[in-house]
């Protein structure tokens, strides 16, 4: 298991967003951001400018400062740079494979995956011309066997939901970079508290936030994850487009609930 300091974490975040020496950071509820130099607008729309260049917010469909701490703080537990928070974790599923795939394109894909991660792979998808072989993920072999010349993207949950079959990410990861694809993992069963998918190898790595995270039953948020800081940028463009982005308030609940995560984490694994 991977140490992970809740209060550390939240700590580096709050130093920069808290108000008034504040512990938490406020919330923020403003759909809208004043610009006091219009010519810079271009700018911000280009993606040139913002919270994560220097400091400039716009409209909160783009970018809102409580979406921007609970995504530095999840960054903060997966060991990233950069990360896409969504309005759930489905967005955070979707607005990853639309932009990895294309009409015509391939995926292969555990067969025990969340029930609406089949539903996207198997019914949704391929009338977009994006079709999916799904496979035992417990044996690479299955993967190999599958992989076609439109193969693009090889997608699993660390640990399936909710049969617990475990992926060979290690191997998976081999795997993908021989073959030229995308290696995407859903890591909400394991949580980077028990598993960091990106340092086994994964490209992508995907969280509903809703369930473990955030832990109270009160909030439906999603979040993604990218080795490559371009995919990043081409992630969160297309949730900003596609109206995937993330509610401030929720995004507040997630990071009041995640105080006590690492506590409710060994809780139910003591349980298990």
């Amino acid at each position: 298991m991977q140490e992970f300091n809740p209060e550390q974490a939240l700590w580096e975040v709050q130093r920069e967003f808290g108000e008034h020496g504040g512990v938490t950071p406020s919330i923020s509820r403003s759909s809208t951001f004043t610009v006091m130099d219009p010519r810079i607008m271009p700018e911000i729309f280009d993606g040139l400018r913002g919270p994560d260049k220097d400091g400039c917010f716009l409209y909160s469909r783009h970018f809102n400062p409580t979406l921007d701490v609970l995504s530095r703080y999840l960054s903060a537990m997966e060991g990233t740079e950069a990360a896409v928070c969504t309005a759930s974790g489905m967005a955070a599923i979707s607005c990853t494979l639309l932009q990895l795939c294309e009409y015509g394109d391939h995926i292969v894909s555990s067969d025990t995956v969340y029930g609406g991660t089949h539903a996207l792979l198997g019914e949704l998808l391929p009338k977009m011309g994006i079709h999916t072989t799904f496979v035992d993920p417990t044996a690479p072999k299955n993967f190999e066997a599958a992989i076609t010349e439109r193969t693009r993207v090889l997608y699993t949950e660390a640990v399936g939901n909710p049969t617990l079959k475990v992926a060979d990410i290690p191997a998976l990861a081999k795997l993908a970079d021989t073959h030229h694809l995308k290696l995407v993992v859903d890591n909400t069963f394991t949580t980077p508290r028990a598993y960091r998918a990106l340092e086994a190898g994964a490209d992508i790595v995907i969280h509903s936030v809703t369930k473990l995270l955030a832990g109270h039953s009160d909030v439906m948020l999603g979040y993604v994850a990218a080795k490559d800081r371009e995919i990043n940028d081409r992630l969160r463009v297309f949730t900003v487009t596609a109206g995937m982005s993330a509610s401030p308030f929720d995004c507040w609940l997630a990071e009041r609930g995640m105080l006590s995560f690492d506590l409710r984490f060994d809780r139910a694994q003591s349980t298990a």
